[in-house]
């Protein structure tokens, strides 16, 4: 009973005011919860959206990159289909030989009579490179043309990736 007339102490008036608060305040947090709503879906989308084009950009990364390594594996082809024939052309080569010029001390000299001892005649056994100084010749000239196909492999990559000037 006291409490009831604690109750009645106050006018009805604020009553009537702290039930029109109660009021706004639920409206008003009825609607925060759907503008909230709201700003979590627009920010799932965003996300969603952003999860989409990362995807699309790394399919598109992976069809480059599987272009680029097939144009490398063509060039790269293309390099040892050229080195392997420098290599076999080397091999299969006969001995080298050096001209009258360089055998006579780099001056060239009276003709030598004596049959093909002084000519540039295949058969002139004196006019061979030693086997040792043959081979780092032929080692030399393995790595000159590796150098070239080296060269011609990055001229081909930079012409097919677009890189070459105008």
């Amino acid at each position: 009973m006291s409490v009831l007339a604690l109750l009645r102490i106050v006018p009805s008036w604020c009553y009537w005011i702290l039930a029109l608060v109660a009021l706004c305040l639920g409206c008003e947090i009825h609607g925060a919860s759907r503008v909230q709503a709201k700003w979590d879906v627009q920010v799932k989308q965003q996300a969603e959206a952003a999860e989409a084009a990362l995807e699309l950009r790394r399919q598109q990364n992976r069809a480059i990159g599987a272009e680029q390594a097939l144009k490398s594996a063509q060039i790269q082809k293309g390099y040892d289909d050229e080195m392997a024939k420098v290599r076999a052309d080397l091999r299969n080569s006969k001995r080298l030989r050096l001209g009258a010029a360089w055998c006579d001390g780099g001056t060239p000299g009276p003709a030598q009579a004596g049959g093909t001892g002084g000519s540039d005649a295949t058969g002139t056994a004196g006019r061979l490179l030693p086997p040792e100084l043959d081979s780092a010749v032929r080692a030399l000239i393995g790595q000159a043309e590796e150098a070239a196909a080296t060269a011609r492999a990055a001229q081909a990559f930079i012409r097919e990736n677009g890189m070459a000037p105008p």
